[in-house]
């Protein structure tokens, strides 16, 4: 049983599918896998709309739903990434936010009211110019998966797990180094993941990055349980079998 309420809009779109979450992992950039990703009944990725055109031999030509935190710092890069991808833009079937910090100054978040509305929600419908559907996770789905993986979570895992309790035929995890591939960007993201403006801000890519090293453990631990638990839905590719050393009985080789 699903332990966060189902939105209907996200459920109409994957259930019964096959479904591939993309990361940004740079470790995809010689595989050529994109025809295959094509295939997926529905596309999603993390952060970003669509890769560069030179990439999509790699990482595919359409995403289908975009997850995204919607954080106040990250809005700018996202209306400069819509203004360069348009068509792309415009084609998303839905945006799901399942972040509800909006700021780094909302420290109380865990101490927020059910019935409490981040700012995250009016940050992307100021830029949803198409009324894209979205989806916002809501304060006690969030908190319901906190206390799951004790810690503040990532974008990426929040999508997984997200995607985990919908009633979906596969999930296709590939793209992921899980804050593991090293500390430069080049080392953790395709080119032209992140925002030229915002990367030029940031000064460390790895373990230590996103929440920090505590998080980031926490949720590379909470990722195993998951490939243990839904060994006949999700499936991963063979560099995240061997990089978290899952011996998953369900890998995709690259």
């Amino acid at each position: 049983m699903a332990f966060i309420d189902l939105n209907p809009d996200l459920l109409r779109l994957v259930e019964g599918r096959r479904v591939a979450i993309v990361g940004p992992a740079p470790y995809l950039l010689d595989k050529s896998i994109g025809a295959d990703l094509n295939k997926y009944d529905v596309v999603c990725r993390i952060n970003d709309i669509i890769p560069r055109a030179d990439l999509q031999e790699h990482y595919g030509e359409r995403t289908d739903i975009m997850f995204h935190n919607c954080g106040t710092a990250f809005m700018p890069g996202l209306k400069r990434k819509i203004e360069k991808s348009p068509e792309a833009f415009k084609n998303l079937k839905m945006v799901v936010c399942a972040a509800i910090k909006a700021k780094h100054t909302d420290t109380d978040y865990l101490q927020w009211q059910d019935n409490h509305v981040s700012d995250v929600v009016a940050n992307f419908q100021k830029l949803n110019i198409h009324q894209i559907p979205f989806y916002w996770i809501g304060i006690k789905d969030y908190k319901n998966l906190y206390s799951r993986v004790g810690a503040e979570i990532n974008s990426g895992i929040a999508a997984i797990s997200v995607l985990l309790q919908y009633p979906i035929k596969e999930l296709f995890v590939t793209g992921f180094t899980f804050y593991l591939g090293g500390i430069l960007e080049a080392d953790l993201y395709y080119p032209g993941h992140w925002d030229t403006i915002e990367a030029s801000t940031k000064t460390d890519f790895g373990i230590n990055s996103g929440h920090g090293l505590h998080a980031n453990m926490h949720q590379i631990r909470y990722f195993k349980e998951m490939a243990k638990n839904e060994g006949d839905v999700l499936a991963v590719d063979s560099h995240i079998n061997q990089l978290l050393q899952l011996e998953h009985k369900n890998v995709v080789e690259i």
